[in-house]
């Protein structure tokens, strides 16, 4: 006698894809959970679980600055801007500035260039909070020197951010960035939420190296450039503005005086004066105008430098008080002698 067995039926047609993208979208969801709670961009939260007291090595920060710093810009809804490259992200502190210009926010950026400066102006007009912006500016900035990458003028709208977040989230590589081997950062120094990075002195290798590099002939003085600058200052019209000129260690003057645009700079900080005098502007030009030539590259971090190009917050106290920006706990004595 055979008995007979129950044979396997056949799964209903058209199961398999149903099932299919319900798994898909539960990898996805739990990917977006995931990257929202590490937040490896920096833009959702203050204190992420891989800072320590809203400080900490970044790499994503060091390499997509452009992209992380305009969203947390718009996330943290700061009163005052401190606009510049990486001289003021190393140099400015936002602790340092006066509680009376309300939450302030370090927009610096590595090897920022004239033509970026409406992009960020027009973040400062969308975010709504902004009320003041010190444009910390250096000569390269309106120079040949090739540029780096521009910020996309989306993240100044709403749409543009709420579309590079959902890209972040949705990167498969997005949870890995700060684990294992891509935890390594390419510059040294720990970043702050709010935009700073507190950098550590450098040994002579690095500051004669770092001198040794400076692409001088690349940086001849484009006047025209200048019109980006005037873009951005009408599109703040209303809005409290401060024109700076960078301080420059004297290895840094040097090395554009021999490299043949010592005129050249002379006439950009003439071309700049002349820009904030036309429309009214409070202007220091800090150049040269200060006492801190205490750096050799020969030897390495000085007591005010970094290296040839970055300034310490010990300076950028000084000069937050040149502008009249400086807390009380941030008074700078200028060196005797």
């Amino acid at each position: 006698m055979r008995i007979a067995l129950p044979s396997a039926r056949p799964a209903p047609a058209g199961s398999f894809a149903p099932a299919f993208l319900g798994t898909v979208a539960l990898l996805v969801a739990a990917l977006a959970l995931l990257t929202v709670w590490r937040d490896p961009y920096w833009i959702f939260r203050d204190d992420p679980p891989w800072t320590h007291n809203g400080v900490g090595a970044s790499r994503l920060l060091d390499l997509e600055m452009r992209l992380v710093k305009p969203l947390q810009i718009a996330r943290l809804r700061p009163q005052t801007l401190l606009v510049g490259s990486s001289v003021v992200y190393r140099g400015l502190d936002p602790r340092d500035v006066a509680a009376s210009a309300g939450r302030v926010y370090n927009a610096g950026f590595s090897s920022l260039m004239a033509g970026e400066l409406p992009t960020l102006a027009a973040l400062a007009v969308e975010a709504g909070s902004v009320r003041r912006v010190v444009f910390a500016l250096d000569y390269f900035m309106f120079t040949a020197l090739p540029p780096p990458p521009a910020i996309r003028p989306q993240l100044a709208t709403a749409a543009g951010r709420t579309e590079a977040i959902i890209a972040t989230i949705l990167n498969p590589e997005a949870p890995g960035h700060l684990i294992g081997r891509q935890f390594r950062r390419t510059e040294p120094g720990l970043w702050h939420g709010d935009g700073y990075k507190a950098t550590p002195d450098f040994d002579a290798e690095l500051t004669r190296r770092v001198t040794q590099e400076q692409k001088i002939a690349a940086m001849a003085y484009r006047p025209g450039d200048l019109a980006d600058l005037d873009r951005a200052l009408d599109l703040l019209r209303g809005r409290e503005v401060i024109l700076l000129l960078s301080p420059m260690s004297g290895a840094q003057r040097e090395l554009l005086r021999a490299g043949g645009r010592a005129e050249e700079l002379a006439a950009w900080r003439r071309d700049v004066a002349a820009l904030a005098a036309r429309r009214g502007l409070p202007f220091h030009d800090l150049v040269s105008d200060h006492p801190f030539d205490d750096f050799d590259p020969e030897k390495g971090s000085s007591p005010y430098w970094i290296d040839t190009m970055h300034f310490k917050p010990a300076l950028g106290r000084w000069v937050l008080s040149r502008i009249g920006l400086a807390g009380a706990h941030a008074g700078a004595a200028a060196p005797s002698g």
